[in-house]
Order: C-alpha cells, then sequence, then structure tokens
C-alpha cells in the first residue's frame, strides 16, 4: 500500500506537464518603398502563406490605409525550421524548433562519467541502475528541449548508439566517447581534464555568443534511507553560474509547490571546489539529481515521463535565466 502511494506522488510530482512563454516572431524593420510582398520576400517570408498571420500578429501598426511604415519595426512570423539531430536516436533527432526564446544561447551538457566508468550503482526490483546512463538519458532530453528553444546545444559526453530511451531499465554499457569522438580515460583526473577541454575549446569557438553556460549533470549515491531532492553547485566567484543554480533551484521549488503541495522542496544550491567548476570557462552549475540508492528518489529516473519532466523544468529554468540576462 505504501509503495502505491509513493509512486503515486512521483507520478503526480514529475508530471510532464509544463508551460513556457513562447516567442513565435521576430523582428524586422521596413525599408524606404517596401510594400507587404517586398518586405516578407526580404525576409524569406511567403507572402502568399503568411501574409494573414502578419497582418494578425502586427494589428495596430500600420497606416490608417493599412500599409507598411517605412522605418518601423514590424514582428515577422518565426521561420519554422526542423533539424536532425542522429545523437538523440531514431526516434527523436528530428527537431522542431518550436519558438527563439533561446536564441543566440550556446549550452554545454555534460552527463556524468560515462566510458569505463559508470559512476554510482544502484539496484531496483532486482536491476543494476548505473549513473553514467540515466544522467546521459536526460542530458538528451534537455539538449532536444533546448534545441527546440532555438539554443545551440553541444553535447560533451556521447554515446553512438544510445539515443534517448524509453526504458526503465537502461542496459550499462561503455562505449561513450568524449567530444569530438575521444576514448575516455579510465583514471579520474585525466577524465575530467579531457571534457573540460572540450568545453573549453568549445567555448572559444563560441565566443560571439553572449550567453553560454555549462550543465553538469550527476547522481548521487548515499544510504537507501536517505531520499534527496535535486540540488546545486556553482564556481563560489561566478555570479552568472550562481544566478543559473538558484533559476533552477526556483523552478524546482515551483514545480514541488504545483504537484506536491504537502511536501516541502528541501534542495540546496552551495558552493563547492569541483574540478569541473573550476577548470572550465563558461558560467556553469552542477546539479545532482538525487540518490540512486534511495527507492523513491530512484522512481525520479527510472520512469521515463519522469526523466523527461526533469529535462523540461531544468530547462524552464534555463530559458528563464537567459531571458533575465537578456534585459541587463
Amino acid at each position: 500500500m505504501y509503495r502505491y502511494i509513493f509512486l503515486l506522488l512521483a507520478v503526480l510530482l514529475f508530471s510532464p506537464i509544463t508551460t513556457i512563454a513562447q516567442q513565435n516572431y521576430e523582428w524586422g524593420t521596413v525599408k524606404n518603398g517596401e510594400g507587404f510582398n517586398s518586405f516578407l520576400l526580404r525576409n524569406h517570408i511567403s507572402p502568399v502563406k503568411d501574409l494573414a498571420k502578419f497582418k494578425a500578429l502586427n494589428k495596430g501598426r500600420f497606416t490608417k490605409n493599412g500599409q507598411l511604415i517605412a522605418g518601423k519595426k514590424y514582428k515577422l512570423p518565426l521561420r519554422y525550421s526542423m533539424h536532425k539531430f542522429p545523437i538523440l536516436g531514431s526516434k527523436h533527432e528530428s527537431v522542431k524548433q518550436i519558438d527563439n526564446s533561446m536564441s543566440g544561447a550556446v549550452i554545454h551538457l555534460v552527463a556524468g562519467h560515462g566510458g569505463p566508468d559508470p559512476g554510482a550503482v544502484g539496484k531496483i526490483s532486482g536491476h543494476k541502475i548505473t549513473e553514467d546512463e540515466y544522467a546521459y538519458d536526460i542530458v538528451l532530453r534537455m539538449g532536444r528541449e533546448l534545441i527546440s528553444h532555438g539554443a545551440k546545444v553541444h553535447f560533451i559526453i556521447q554515446d553512438p548508439n544510445d539515443g534517448i530511451r524509453e526504458a526503465a531499465y537502461l542496459k550499462p554499457d561503455k562505449d561513450e566517447r568524449c567530444y569530438p569522438s575521444q576514448v575516455i580515460p579510465r583514471k579520474h583526473t585525466p577524465r575530467l581534464r579531457q571534457r573540460a577541454a572540450a568545453i573549453n575549446i568549445l567555448a572559444r569557438k563560441e565566443a560571439k555568443s553572449t550567453y553560454q553556460r555549462l550543465i553538469v549533470l550527476h547522481l548521487d549515491s548515499r544510504s537507501k534511507k536517505n531520499r534527496t531532492d535535486v540540488y546545486f553547485y556553482h564556481h563560489s566567484v561566478s555570479k552568472k553560474g550562481k544566478s543559473l543554480a538558484y533559476a533552477l533551484q526556483q523552478k524546482m521549488k515551483d514545480k514541488y509547490a504545483r504537484f506536491q503541495p504537502n511536501r516541502e522542496y528541501t534542495g540546496t544550491v552551495g558552493t563547492r571546489r569541483l574540478y569541473m567548476l573550476q577548470t572550465t570557462t563558461p558560467p556553469s552549475v552542477f546539479v545532482e539529481l538525487g540518490n540512486i540508492n534511495n527507492y523513491r528518489d530512484q522512481l525520479r529516473f527510472t520512469k521515463a515521463d519522469n526523466r523527461q519532466a526533469l529535462a523540461d523544468w531544468l530547462c524552464e529554468g534555463i530559458i528563464e535565466n537567459y531571458q533575465k540576462e537578456k534585459k541587463k
């Protein structure tokens, strides 16, 4: 009976229902002498298909005769695009951009451990579960969500065979690689040094972006009795990392308040001298998703819908942080 109640609470808490304010347009300025056709065509928008949508977006912004005003900015319907990312797996590789709320942002995503190191190991219902596989699946889901909002995403740890998976018990393997296709070292420090170097190289290439962030996902390993909520670390002197960490924490608080109002959220934000926080150049947040040995925490990872909810909620926090930074 109690087990059923815990399961029900977990499903309610991690329901994938999310709402993100969408900005389904971008701005364009009319040049002298341009009419509807020439203005829309210059902005790669079809006057035949999208003129009505364009006029609806800009109601009240035309002349009394319904014409464009030279030098005035108008909302342009977002040019939706579909791209393929094979790393996400055959069922999920096609990603449609649904809005441009993260346009211009570059997000580096790291799934903890991988290759010869499975990270923390737990057991549930006779099945072995490993930290690297679940962190990786959630990273892929986060990446897909961020891409759909216009962000450029770099997956630092990559597995050629494992895309987004729906199974509860993700089969462990050791074939992950570090970007671009490096074999992951067995020893701890060389492994961290390798992925930090990959991030820093990419960060230099993306220097034109005014918003680069690094998210590192891990699962914790504690006593079976120790239930934990999602918690966060940032570099002690990184104001931007700290801002993002608190944005992510606040998002989790909001979701707990909505889906499980009778249970207090206890996830914390803190600083810690972690290699990935100290040696990488983009502002970064280290995320611990829960205790791999606690049954109620395990429901957070083993249910695919819960993994998707975690990804969605973290992405909502990133999007809100990005929008806030843009206003500064």
